[in-house]
């Protein structure tokens, strides 16, 4: 191989070493994404437990007797207590289900940057692999 092939060879397998690169960092982001997914839909669900137990709580008048689980023990607890203690996790759950909705947009656009590189990259590669192989064909017709 003449010199223009060493270095087109050389100039190949760095463009490929990139590109694995960049599919690994958007499959590492991928990943990224399914947990924070995860993360989102516990939330949810916390959310929605949360609420539900406010609306019941609601329902009740101040002479209502409320219970609270703490270990395998229920405990005798005050109904504005326990309002004050829903609202307080509904207004956390809230702020963590944001932060998480920031981070997953966060995460997918540079998901989308990290694919379109990638494609970029393979056309880039695929043109130069053709115009290296007009390059050879050309030397073989010399």
């Amino acid at each position: 191989p003449n010199k223009k092939q060493t270095m087109a060879a050389n100039f190949g397998a760095s463009m490929a070493a990139a590109v694995d690169a960049e599919v690994a960092k958007y499959r590492e982001l991928q990943e990224e994404l399914q947990k924070l997914r995860s993360d989102q839909q516990t939330l949810m669900g916390q959310q929605n437990e949360n609420e539900m137990v406010k609306q019941e709580l609601d329902l009740l008048d101040d002479s209502a007797n409320v219970f609270k689980m703490v270990g395998p023990v229920l405990m005798k607890n005050d109904l504005e207590d326990a309002k004050q203690t829903v609202d307080k996790r509904l207004e956390f759950i809230t702020g963590e289900l944001k932060k998480t909705e920031k981070s997953i947009e966060d995460k997918e656009k540079r998901s989308q940057e990290a694919a379109e590189n990638v494609q970029k990259m393979q056309g880039a590669m695929q043109n130069a692999a053709a115009e290296a192989a007009r390059q050879i064909a050309a030397q073989q017709q010399k």
